[in-house]
């Protein structure tokens, strides 16, 4: 019997499309975060971003997609809070 597929979620072909758009440019490093989830988790980062942060996929996967993890004690905590909250908007 043939298995019957489903239409792929709009949202995961939108994804798929930032990804393949931007990924693989040098100059353009980003994570992508869940906007329906309450916490904006960071769902994708391009190897850019890894190799800037230095931190690996699987570090990254369900941090806060502000990157407030990055974030140092010389580190504008106004610009850090704007961040956050447009974010949230």
């Amino acid at each position: 019997m043939p298995v019957k597929r489903g239409l792929v979620a709009p949202q995961n072909i939108f994804i798929q499309t930032i990804i393949k758009k931007f990924d693989g440019s040098p100059d353009r490093n980003f994570v992508l975060g869940n906007a329906q989830v309450v916490d904006l988790p960071i769902i994708y980062s391009n190897d850019g971003f890894c190799e800037l942060t230095g931190y690996s996929r699987a570090e990254l996967v369900q941090k806060h997609c502000s990157c407030d993890f990055l974030c140092g004690e010389n580190t504008n905590e106004f610009a850090a809070r704007e961040v956050k909250q447009a974010l949230r908007a």
